[in-house]
């Protein structure tokens, strides 16, 4: 092709073969002159024969761009195959106010006569709506795929046969395709509900877990709405999945955050509004068990110095001497976990780095995890406080009610005691029998030894009251060297057997004596209290004062039975 791109210099008719005659259309009155759509005709070598004035306007916004012999190779292209061809030009804006167009150009090749028909369309407003079609799906692609994690389609199988190309729970959309979405649910037990898949309605916001590629549970929330075709039939579902696996785990992280405050808060008000310690860890033992969906909880102290004890029990629980075993093995490592009689776990309490006690649940269902573990954990320190305030308080207690030398019921522990011992033999019409015993000759052992002989004779009196006495007995040191024991269920001729007893293991005391003249001893009085015959408190207390007085003037070591009012005997 010589000469210009595109020529703009016309040639006649006479330069054009009869047999194609173009000349009369481009006329004035020719059906190519009066069409809006450009027309022209060009010559192989590029230039131009005939064009209608849109055609011309056209050429000179082609000569104008970038390309502008892109139309010359596109003729000899036409001629060189003698086939038609087609062709895009895009014309870009220009300073003087003309719009971009693109056109589409037909090109129809005359081979013999080595001319090429050329026709143009203006498909600028088809092309800005498929632009604009293009990029509305590719938003709403986008959009979609921003506001869920994946798309999807079930057939009427309610198998996957559509899955957004980022895929799904860790695996490619193609390795979904044709599989049912109830095998991936974390909990199979789901499949009793109607499932988002296999929506027949519209459903919103459905919360599913699901066991992803590498076996770990998410949280999936769910939209879906049914497919029906022309007639009505269900065809499958289509829905949007968002993973919202981290803000339920941060939820549940709360909760349970939330839970351990709440108990700890009920166990600090009860352990300073609770004056009674057994109330005190039996509301403990309750809220510890029911937060940690237990059967059973238990907590035991375990004063330093002193024998584990139980100190509340809640709900089902195996023998406590599992636990105690495991308290007193020095090797044992904590919490301690147990998978017989029952699942159980066990944690220590301490007060200032010294284990002084322990909690544990029990339940049979399940093993306790990561949860149990931390809840306890965070109300071992608590139970560690209520632990070491009870050990004060019995402390105190002991202090309060107990002779600190013998470790028998003090004077008023004891008739504070007697008080309610007393009520309950009256109303039960129960016997019993009081016993005042006084030490013979103590004066001249504790002149003779010293007080230190005094006290070791008082803790060997101690001992023998204890050893013949039972733990439902009164035993008190009830002043200087006087003694009382109150004996449940006892008539007089136990009281009798009794008496011998504790004057027969009363020789012991004969190491401790002032002289061979001055035998330690027992002088005791006593009154047995019986409901065929009623009488006040007083009244029993002063029958075994006489009876002791009475003792000790029939010339001392022995005792004197008053069974009831107004007889005496011994």
């Amino acid at each position: 092709m010589n000469g210009p791109l595109v020529s703009m210099l016309f040639g006649g008719p006479q330069d054009v073969p009869a047999v194609v005659r173009f000349d009369r259309l481009f006329e004035t009155d020719g059906a190519l002159a009066a069409t809006s759509d450009p027309a022209f005709l060009a010559d192989g070598t590029g230039q131009i024969l005939y064009a209608n004035p849109p055609a011309m306007s056209l050429l000179a916004r082609i000569d104008r761009t970038s390309n502008p012999n892109l139309l010359s190779i596109k003729i000899h292209e036409t001629l060189s195959s003698n086939n038609a061809q087609h062709v895009e030009i895009a014309l870009p804006a220009n300073g003087e106010g003309v719009l971009p167009a693109v056109f589409t150009l037909f090109l129809f090749p005359f081979r013999e006569e080595e001319i090429v028909f050329l026709f143009a369309t203006d498909v600028t407003l088809d092309r800005n709506l498929k632009d604009a079609l293009i990029e509305s799906r590719q938003r709403y692609k986008e959009l979609v795929e921003t506001a869920s994690d994946f798309v999807w389609e079930t057939s009427s199988d309610g198998i996957f046969t559509f899955v957004s190309s980022k895929g799904a729970l860790g695996f490619e959309a193609d390795a979904l395709i044709g599989k049912d979405p109830a095998t991936l649910l974390f909990d199979v037990a789901e499949t009793e509900f109607t499932l988002p898949f296999r929506a027949t309605r519209e459903m919103e916001e459905v919360e599913l877990w699901f066991r992803n590629a590498q076996g770990n549970a998410v949280c999936l929330l769910i939209s879906a709405r049914p497919l029906f075709d022309d007639a009505g039939v269900w065809q499958g579902a289509r829905g949007a999945c968002r993973d919202i696996t981290e803000t339920r785990l941060h939820q549940m992280e709360l909760a349970r955050f939330q839970n351990r405050e709440r108990l700890l808060l009920f166990l600090m008000r009860t352990i300073r509004d609770e004056v009674e310690p057994d109330a005190m860890f039996a509301r403990a033992a309750t809220a510890i068990a029911r937060a940690a969906n237990a059967e059973g909880c238990r907590i035991v102290a375990a004063p330093e110095g002193e024998a584990v004890a139980v100190g509340s029990e809640f709900g089902n629980l195996p023998a406590f001497a599992i636990e105690e075993t495991v308290l007193l093995d020095p090797k044992r490592a904590f919490p301690a976990i147990f998978e017989q009689p029952c699942h159980g776990l066990l944690l220590p309490t301490h007060y200032r780095k010294r284990r002084n006690g322990a909690v544990s649940l029990w339940r049979a269902t399940r093993p306790f995890g990561k949860d149990e573990r931390e809840l306890l954990e965070s109300v071992a320190d608590q139970l560690g406080i209520a632990n070491e305030q009870i050990a004060i308080h019995q402390r105190l207690l002991r202090l309060s009610t107990t002779d600190e030398l013998t470790g028998l019921l003090n004077r008023r522990a004891f008739h504070e005691k007697l008080d309610r011992r007393f009520a309950r033999a009256t109303q039960g019409r129960e016997k019993a029998a009081l016993f005042y015993l006084d030490l013979d000759n103590f004066k001249q052992a504790n002149d003779r030894g010293g007080h230190a002989t005094g006290d070791a004779a008082l803790r060997k009196v101690s001992e023998i009251l204890m050893q013949n006495t039972r733990s439902v007995d009164l035993v008190a040191r009830h002043g200087g060297d006087e003694f009382a024991l109150w004996l449940e269920n006892t008539n007089a001729k136990t009281a009798e057997e009794k008496a011998n007893a504790i004057l027969k293991n009363g020789k012991a005391l004969a190491e401790f004596s002032g002289g061979t003249d001055c035998s330690l001893g027992f002088s005791i009085g006593i009154a047995v209290f019986d409901p065929d015959h009623p009488e006040a408190l007083p009244a029993l207390l002063s029958r075994a004062d006489a009876a002791m007085y009475a003792a000790k003037q029939r010339g001392k070591g022995g005792y004197v039975l008053d069974p009831t009012p107004g007889r005496q005997s011994g």
